[in-house]
């Protein structure tokens, strides 16, 4: 061959695919990629390098995204890195590489993770292996179960609050472990360092909400203390209704559509003091979950909400408590082992007084002939007891026990004693009203395998509330007294158990499933009448067919799935059943959540929701009160159902620092129940309830955004809220679609917490909503019955005319609450003083309107009622 001809022919070589000569493990080759899947790698390397990958996608998944920076890398050591995170065994056939998985055998790591101090559980931390990617978090009992496939790793369990842990673990087996966390040294250090909880993106879960322990206490501290459902209530989506109402009011939805569970006990009414205090203490609270929408199937009964509450347990290694004292109520807070490390306890109490202040002014005026009694307060007591049998086996007792009671009482003496030969008259006025929660509830939970967890819990649950008054006066001339006794009385009663499993496969797999049963008992209205001068016995006004027993069984099965590198799923169903006066309900609820995840970790989202409920809510067309009665699905009325769809986007910077979420919804609401009249608890009630009240749908949609700051010295979040709320009903507003009482159009809600130095904190709250619909007469006249000779305007009635249901709009809702706290750490306690105002610029927020008739003009003028004025507080707490 000639000097040309070989010249050519090397340079053709050179210029020739590598894959003419073949490849071999130790071929270098240079490969860069940023968030790309692995099949885009293997295409390269084929373009590249002429090297040719076969699998089947069935088997072999290569849809994770890397990022690989290879310069000169030999390709068996690339090719090692890049499948052994999803055990992928690669085998040279010829000029094909055959990509298999490995088949080694699984292990799966599980256990619970447990505060270090404590030694109470922790809900919802963050359990990861870096090397594989994956992670599971912990279920509401602090357990976790995460299958794996490599022969040795670590795990990063984190936790707001806590320092982030590393759990070296060598995989020769199945392993149960019970990991301690060491809580950060202050609430300083948990708001700018604390290791975050998932992120936004990362929870397929929609429309929830999540309040740690640690988060809660960083809350305003108001009238001396952290609320619940008033943190709640400060939330996009989320409104407290007119001051005083003491509601949640969800997307739109009544007060009776909120499932609120305490412990997995449902609870029916949650405020105490007109809505000023929730119904427990904050300080026994661990984790708070509201869900607004994208229901999981393990939760049902509910329309609009669900508050899953859960209280803790109890210090396992010392004893310690806190007890405060403020101006309006006081509480006590006492935790610790009764056997060190098996068995704790918890019990708290508080109690307010503002009762004993204003009686003690009553009675300071001894003015001859007047005299009176006044009564308001509220109280509660938790107590919790948590034992461990074994590492496999726990079981928690724990009671509840809430009241709000209030009495006016006044007696009048008139000395002149007209008529009377006892020389005097007396006359003596009592009213009393009284609501209240009682809970209790005991569970076990029992760890069947490493992938298996179990509780089984037996619950009960009673609210009641009752009026009742007794008027006393001497009749004229005789001197005779007279004794007149009325009480009104309702009362409903649950009680059931159910049984909950949590089945971990595989990181890709997360499955819940169990049933409910629940027998619900209602007497929605007793009432009777005496005149103890009288020997006629009172008269029971309850109908046997107001006392009614319903049935009711769930079952449901939910997976969290991981359909792809991207692509996030839960899927599930709840299926339940209701019998009642022989009649026999069912419904089939599916419940779907869908999660993207798109370039720079924004999550999209979406859900679709049915829920079915089998009790509602009685109550006037005014105002939300303790009042109103509970009663269940007749033969009449059926069940209450709801289909809700959601779409929004969330993020949570790289930092953990803010957080970003947007949601629109749309609800339809079907057989909702309405009174037909403006009844009220002094309104006879028929035979049957059910004859009063129109059936009929409603529908709410709206949008939502929330942007949050969740570290630094200055904490806090923006929420707005745009919605709307409708309702028709037949023979109701001419069964022409109407705006519902609980619509308001904009909500807008800002929270701040500010640190100042090491011992000073600064929070605030403004809220303001739009105005509620409310009922007015378009016109009214005079009528002309049994008008007086003598005066023309007596016995004349005034008339009115109403064209629409909710015709107007009340004045807007807004108010500033204010609090600043100062701590002191002492050697072995801390003490604090908070001095905290509600509404502190006065603002008079409507409670109740009225009409009132001017018997000089003969004018009609319409009257704003406010029962919440400011309200200053301070109040001074030990910690020990």
């Amino acid at each position: 061959m000639s000097l040309a001809g070989k010249l050519l022919t090397g340079i053709f070589i050179l210029c020739f695919p590598l894959s003419v000569f073949g490849w071999d493990w130790q071929t270098r080759v240079t490969v860069i990629v940023k968030d790309q899947p692995i099949e885009a790698v293997c295409a390269l390397l084929e373009k590249e390098y002429g090297i040719h990958f076969s699998y089947s996608r069935e088997l072999v998944s290569l849809s994770r995204k890397v990022t690989l920076t290879a310069h000169n890398q030999r390709l068996k050591k690339l090719l090692e890195d890049l499948f052994a995170p999803d055990d992928i065994r690669f085998t040279r056939v010829g000029d094909q590489l055959v990509l298999s998985h490995a088949r080694r055998n699984t292990h799966t790591i599980s256990g619970y993770i447990k505060d270090a101090v404590s030694g109470e559980t922790l809900i919802g931390a963050t359990v990861y292996a870096p090397g594989l990617k994956q992670g599971t978090t912990t279920n509401q009992y602090g357990f976790f179960s995460l299958t794996t496939v490599r022969d040795s790793n670590s795990l990063v369990i984190s936790y707001i609050g806590y320092r982030p842990y590393l759990q070296p673990v060598s995989l020769k087996g199945d392993q149960l472990l019970n990991i301690n966390l060491q809580p950060l040294g202050s609430l300083r250090e948990v708001v700018i360092s604390g290791k975050e909880k998932t992120k936004l993106q990362e929870q397929t879960q929609m429309s929830k909400i999540t309040l740690s322990s640690t988060e809660l206490q960083a809350m305003p501290q108001l009238l001396g203390e952290v609320d619940v459902m008033r943190t709640l209530q400060s939330l996009p989506g989320v409104s407290g209704g007119m001051d005083g109402a003491g509601g949640l009011y969800v997307r739109g939805g009544s007060p009776d559509q909120n499932l609120v569970l305490m412990d997995g006990t449902p609870v029916f009414n949650f405020s105490h003091f007109f809505g000023v205090y929730s119904l427990l203490n904050a300080n026994v609270v661990k984790t708070t979950d509201l869900y607004k929408g994208a229901f999981p199937a393990r939760f049902g009964g509910r329309l609009s909400s669900v508050v899953d509450i859960a209280m803790k347990e109890g210090d396992m290694k010392a004893y310690h408590g806190d007890v405060s004292i403020g101006l309006i109520a006081a509480k006590f807070n006492i935790e610790g082992p009764i056997i060190k490390d098996k068995t704790s306890f918890i019990v708290s109490a508080r109690r307010s007084y503002p009762d004993l202040l204003l009686n003690a002014a009553l009675k300071s005026d001894n003015t001859l002939g007047t005299g009176g009694d006044f009564k308001a307060f509220f109280y509660d007591i938790n107590a919790k007891v948590n034992h461990i049998f074994s590492p496999k086996d726990r079981l928690f007792l724990s009671f509840y026990k809430g009241e709000d009671n209030l009495l006016v009482k006044q007696t009048t003496i008139d000395s002149t004693g007209a008529g009377n030969p006892a020389g005097f008259n007396l006359q003596s006025t009592k009213f009393q009203m009284g609501w209240g929660n009682t809970i209790a509830a005991l569970r076990w939970n029992h760890i069947y395998g490493p992938r298996l967890f179990s509780n089984i819990t037996l619950n009960y649950s009673q609210y009641s509330f009752f009026t009742q008054y007794e008027h006393r006066y001497q009749l004229p001339g005789t001197g005779e007294l007279s004794n007149v006794y009325g009480k009104y009385s309702s009362r409903m009663e649950n009680s059931g158990g159910r049984i909950d499993f949590d089945y971990r496969p595989n990181p890709q797999h997360a499955v819940r499933f169990g049933a409910i049963t629940t027998m619900h008992y209602f007497k929605p209205g007793n009432s009777s009448f005496q005149d103890k001068g009288s020997p006629v016995k009172p008269l029971d006004t309850l109908p046997s067919s107001m006392r009614i027993t319903g049935a009711e069984l769930s079952m449901y099965a939910e997976d969290d799935w991981q359909l792809g590198s991207n692509l996030f799923t839960n899927i599930g169903v709840h299926a339940s059943a209701f019998l009642v006066e022989g009649r026999f309900y069912y419904s089939l609820q599916p419940r779907l959540g869908l999660r993207y995840v798109l370039p720079r970790n924004w999550a999209v989202k979406a859900s679709y929701t049915h829920m079915n409920q089998y009790i509602h809510l009685l109550s006037s067309n005014g105002t939300t009160l303790p009042t109103d009665i509970w009663v269940p699905s007749t033969q009449r009325v059926a069940p209450m159902f709801s289909k809700q769809v959601a779409a929004g986007v969330a993020k949570t910077s790289a930092n953990g620092k803010y957080e970003f979420t947007l949601e629109g919804y749309y609800k339809s609401m079907h057989n909702m129940i309405e009174n037909k009249e403006n009844n009220t608890i002094l309104t006879p009630l028929p035979a049957r309830w059910d004859e009063n009240v129109a059936v009929g749908k409603g529908w709410s949609y709206g949008s939502e955004v929330m942007l949050q700051k969740k570290k630094g010295s200055t904490t806090g979040w923006i929420g707005y809220t745009l919605s709307w709320s409708t309702r028709r009903f037949p023979g109701i507003n001419n069964d022409k679609i109407y705006p519902y009482k609980y619509d308001q159009r904009h909500e807008l809600e800002l929270v701040l917490m500010q640190r100042l130095g090491k011992h000073w904190e600064l929070s605030a709250s403004w809220h303001y909503n739009s105005g509620t619909p409310i009922t007015l007469p378009v016109s009214s006249y005079a009528g002309i019955d049994n008008p007086s000779p003598w005066d023309p305007s007596v016995g004349h009635t005034s008339i009115d005319r109403y064209e629409n249901w909710n015709n107007y709009r009340s004045a807007d809702v807004h108010r500033l609450d204010i609090g600043i706290t100062h701590t002191k750490q002492k050697k072995r306690w801390s003490r604090s003083w908070n001095v905290s105002i509600f509404n502190v610029y006065n603002r008079k927020n409507p409670f109740v309107y009225t009409i009132n008739d001017d018997p000089d003009t003969h004018k009609r003028y319409l009257i704003q009622a406010t029962i919440l004025p400011i309200l200053p507080s301070v109040t001074y707490a030990i910690k020990f």
